[in-house]
């Protein structure tokens, strides 16, 4: 009764607007990256290149170039909120010439961006979880799964291999278009949904556990990009781990307020 309640008062206020007067969906960028640095903490992960040679960072300013054409009024990365006075603190030695971007697609792409967007400030909303179910994961593998997470493992090598064939053969740009394929993007979510979700099945449910987790993440994640929307900010960019787009997709294509945009166009 009580959830009835919240959604008739939800819909009587829906209901007040006057015809016509919604405000206009925000448009948001998604832009899934891999991680400049190495190594970082996930379980699978991409032996990356030096993004401060010459050609990688003409190969940023290029990418840089093709982001400003969206004159975004945000920028937002895969930084936790609660870094949010030392992340802008870092930008703003940057702005003043006084700090050398670190080895970070979050510095490296958002924090150029940002500069080349004249806006003031770099917006966090990452949330970091830990994963309790690691354990009981490990136990029921030990209990005659491993099978199951080698296929996992294979499935996750050969997706980072075609990252890296990609990396070596083309600009970052070139990189960028490609993992954010729809394809790409559900080989990524698919370790979640098709292997990891089965260990412990019927058991202790430790893979289900772990994926909730993950999308508990992710959720969060979702809450502060939503919550720092502020009147006027027409378009956005957000800047996150490829392994974070898929959901963080899902949830913003079905939220009215906003219009994700699609990403082979915004770079092409």
């Amino acid at each position: 009764m009580k959830h009835l309640n919240i959604l008739l008062l939800l819909l009587a206020w829906a209901l007040s607007w006057p015809a016509g007067a919604q405000p206009a969906k925000t448009k948001i960028l998604l832009l899934g990256t891999v991680h400049f640095e190495t190594p970082h903490k996930d379980r699978y992960e991409l032996k990356t290149d030096d993004f401060r040679s010459p050609r990688r960072q003409q190969e940023l300013e290029a990418l840089t170039a093709l982001l400003a054409r969206t004159h975004a009024r945000q920028v937002m990365i895969e930084r936790p909120h609660e870094r949010q006075a030392a992340v802008d603190s870092l930008y703003q030695q940057y702005l003043a010439g006084r700090y050398a971007l670190a080895i970070s697609e979050r510095e490296q792409l958002g924090f150029r961006l940002a500069r080349q967007l004249r806006l003031p400030h770099i917006t966090c909303v990452d949330e970091l979880s830990t994963n309790p179910h690691d354990s009981l994961m490990t136990a029921t593998a030990a209990a005659g799964q491993q099978a199951l997470l080698r296929e996992m493992g294979v499935a996750a090598t050969a997706l980072l291999g075609s990252f890296d064939a990609e990396l070596k053969k083309g600009t970052i740009t070139d990189v960028l278009r490609f993992i954010n394929q729809p394809a790409q993007l559900r080989a990524n979510l698919a370790l979640y949904l098709q292997y990891m979700a089965r260990i412990g099945a019927g058991q202790n449910f430790a893979g289900a556990g772990a994926v909730s987790d993950w999308y508990l993440r992710n959720l969060m994640i979702y809450a502060n990009i939503i919550s720092q929307v502020r009147p006027g900010d027409g378009y956005i960019v957000v800047i996150f781990g490829q392994g974070h787009i898929p959901i963080l997709k899902h949830l913003l294509e079905n939220n009215d307020q906003f219009e994700v945009v699609d990403v082979q166009a915004a770079l092409r």
